[in-house]
């Protein structure tokens, strides 16, 4: 037998001739883990860090994660990082009934240890008899951020307390009474209230003071006992989506965008459903009998949906009632098995009031000239005579009429003031661009400290912008002034284009500021980090009620990761990126990945750059990816994380199914559940428990 081994057993089975009383030595003594396995015994304290450590060991249930990482501002730490991992459905289940933990009356779910030795731990509601179980009821928690009206005088506290029993709250800790107004109204952020005007009233919904909305009144988040037992309610990620700044945990610098639709549509034709109820006429005549009316001649009704196509040519008023009459009436163009197609003529005062006013005219061909007055004239390079279509014989013949012409409307010999160019056409409509609108766009420019001057590389017309074989793309020609001359005291950054109708999104620069200057402030800046997130605002409050007086000593200052690296910057990339791409950030591809490469992302009550007001956060995308398994992470709830997803039309970041799967990213104005992470200290141990739901591990934590 090897020496060594035979020493360790011998070690072991004297233990068992140890005489102190097994009460003496303590349930956590009894804790202590010993395993065996060849020539390696390990012992260790009954701390939550070695119980991840242990199931590493053994392989089933956990991991060493051996990638790169940072939990403190001091550096990197000297501990190993381990976390819960599911291989299968079943493990992943099996995980969630030997990671609970009960802290501070609270239930939590134990996801990874630190690279300091503690233990990062989620949210997961009130335990209910010492217990975690899925079956828990509805506690107190937050719903959607709103608005309320606070002028009047009424009472609000630096806490409340609740009535578990009646479901009530009362505001508590230093009360005033007060009317809400632009001078009141900042001192009252962070308070509570029920609103009422009697210092002992109860409520059956408090509201948070989150900030200021104006001079009477005030953005809440209102607190009720409706929340699901995994989560302390619901909140919006942030208040804005329309500007990147707003994926930050904190933000100050937002660069909102602006937009302007390029198309137009003419509304050639309209429809409406068939009937044989209503009145149909073969002529309709203005004035008579009725005046300032038309009125049907000889009304009639069609006996059954086969005389359907005979209503062409046709008026009707779309009524049942034979003797009506109105300022307005329907000719009849086409028919279908559902739906007529008509031309809706009207009073226009002035002029006449038959079909041939309104039986416009278009003329199209695949090209024009510019005649230098303001007028175009409409050719085709084949040098054949261009084509017309009456507004009658559209929904038959508008096929000829495709994405690329070039149309005037009413024109006189082939010629208008007002030409498009035709980028999609429908039984109904075209939809167009005015070849008027030409606008010069250039991919970088001059400050000459008054204005903006437009490089004299590339000018492009939005009326042939799909035209790739002779005009140069605006993913290299992303500045413009919206004219032709290229001059201008607030320049345009067009950084993404909505494909179905040209819709251009863009921000506005001023005092010579480019596009990198405007991402470095919203995103990376020093000052990035000033004005708190809804969801921070919440988490917060929630941690001074909850955590701060009693437990805050047991928690460690760890980071909390607010990724804001892009990946791809796509139409925010002047030197060439596409339009029609949107902004993507580093989780936009969920990762494994614990590194925090930005300071400003490194939240931390010790980042000056990123600085905390507690020590408390929101899980990462990575750090529940490291799970991998949908079933380890399920809650049957929606709730966020603290990843940035995407920028297009709107900001988008994480959020994490309520069946566990990573899939999902949402506006971050969308309301949903809000489970605060902390991280527990090395130091603390266990008392009881085996981390099951019935029987979660007991944190020796009594109040401080």
């Amino acid at each position: 037998m090897n020496n060594k081994k035979n020493f360790y057993i011998c070690f072991v089975m004297s233990l068992m001739f140890i005489t102190i009383p097994l009460v003496s030595i303590g349930y956590a003594a009894l804790q202590t883990t010993l395993n065996i396995s060849g020539d390696f015994v390990m012992l260790g304290k009954p701390t939550l860090y070695n119980v991840l450590k242990n199931a590493a060991r053994e392989g089933t249930y956990a991991r060493e994660y051996t990638g790169a990482h940072q939990d403190s501002m001091a550096g990197v730490g000297t501990e190993k990082i381990y976390h819960w991992f599911g291989s299968s459905v079943a493990n992943g289940n099996a995980i969630q009934g030997k990671n609970n933990v009960l802290f501070a009356g609270q239930c939590w779910q134990m996801i990874r240890t630190t690279d300091t030795g503690g233990v990062k731990m989620i949210y997961n509601g009130e335990a209910e008899n010492n217990q975690c179980l899925n079956t828990r009821g509805t506690h107190v928690g937050y719903a959607s951020r709103t608005n309320q009206n606070l002028a009047s005088n009424y009472w609000y506290g630096t806490d409340y307390t609740y009535d578990n029993v009646a479901k009530t709250f009362k505001v508590s800790g230093t009360t005033e009474q007060t009317t809400w107004n632009a001078t009141t109204g900042p001192g009252l952020i962070g308070k509570y209230t029920c609103k009422l005007t009697s210092e002992n009233g109860s409520c059956s919904t408090l509201y948070l003071v989150e900030s200021y909305c104006d001079t009477s009144s005030a953005y809440v988040i209102p607190l009720n006992s409706n929340s699901n037992y995994s989560q302390f309610g619901t909140l919006q990620f942030n208040s804005g989506t329309n500007s990147p700044s707003y994926v930050g945990y904190m933000y100050n610098t937002r660069y909102s965008y602006s937009r302007k639709t390029m198309t137009n549509i003419e509304s050639v034709l309209s429809y409406s459903s068939l009937g044989t109820t209503y009145w149909y006429a073969n002529s309709a005549t203005w004035g008579s009998p009725t005046a300032n009316r038309y009125n049907l001649d000889n009304p009639y009704r069609v006996n059954s949906t086969t005389d359907y196509p005979n209503l062409v040519g046709k008026y009707t008023f779309e009524n049942t009632n034979q003797t009506y009459t109105s300022a307005y009436v329907q000719y009849i163009t086409a028919v279908n098995n559902t739906y007529f197609f008509y031309i809706q003529l009207g009073n226009q005062t002035g002029s006449t009031h038959d079909l041939s006013y309104y039986n416009y005219t278009y003329t199209y061909g695949d090209s024009f000239i510019d005649n230098g007055n303001g007028t175009y004239t409409i050719i085709n390079q084949d040098e054949s005579i261009p084509a017309t279509i009456d507004r009658i014989n559209w929904y038959t013949n508008y096929s000829n009429v495709g994405a690329g012409k070039y149309v005037c409307k009413n024109a006189v010999n082939d010629t208008c003031s007002d030409l498009w160019y035709l980028t999609e056409t429908s039984s109904t409509t075209m939809t167009y661009i005015r070849v008027a609108n030409v606008y010069k766009f250039a991919k970088g420019f001059t400050w000459d400290g008054n204005k903006y001057v437009l490089d004299n590389d590339t000018s492009v017309t939005f009326w042939n912008i799909n035209d790739s074989t002779n005009k140069r793309s605006l993913n290299y020609a992303h500045y413009t002034c919206w004219n032709v001359t290229g001059e201008c005291t607030t320049l345009s950054y067009i950084y993404y284009m909505y494909n179905s109708d040209i819709r251009i999104f863009f921000i506005n620069l001023k005092n010579g500021k480019s596009v990198e200057d405007a991402i470095n402030e919203m995103l990376y800046d020093s000052g990035v980090n000033t004005i708190n997130s809804i969801m921070k605002s919440g988490v917060d409050a929630w941690y001074k009620h909850y955590l701060l007086e009693n437990y805050d000593d047991y928690i460690e200052d760890t980071i909390f990761c607010n990724d804001r690296s892009i990946r791809s910057l796509y139409g925010w990339n002047p030197d060439g990126g596409s339009i029609t791409a949107i902004l993507v950030f580093k989780e936009y591809d969920i990762t494994k990945d614990l590194s925090c490469v930005n300071t400003t992302d490194k939240f931390s009550v010790s980042n000056s750059s990123a600085r905390l007001t507690y020590k408390v956060g929101l899980m990462s995308s990575p750090e529940m990816n490291i799970l991998n398994n949908e079933n380890a992470r399920k809650t049957g709830q929606n709730y966020w994380l603290m990843s940035p997803d995407h920028f297009g039309e709107n900001v988008f970041s994480r959020v994490m199914r309520y069946d566990g799967a990573m899939i999902y990213s949402f506006q971050v104005n969308s309301p949903y559940g809000v489970r605060p992470a902390i991280s527990l200290i090395p130091e603390i141990e266990y008392t009881s428990g085996d981390g099951s739901m019935a029987n979660p591990y007991v944190v020796d934590a009594p109040p401080v």
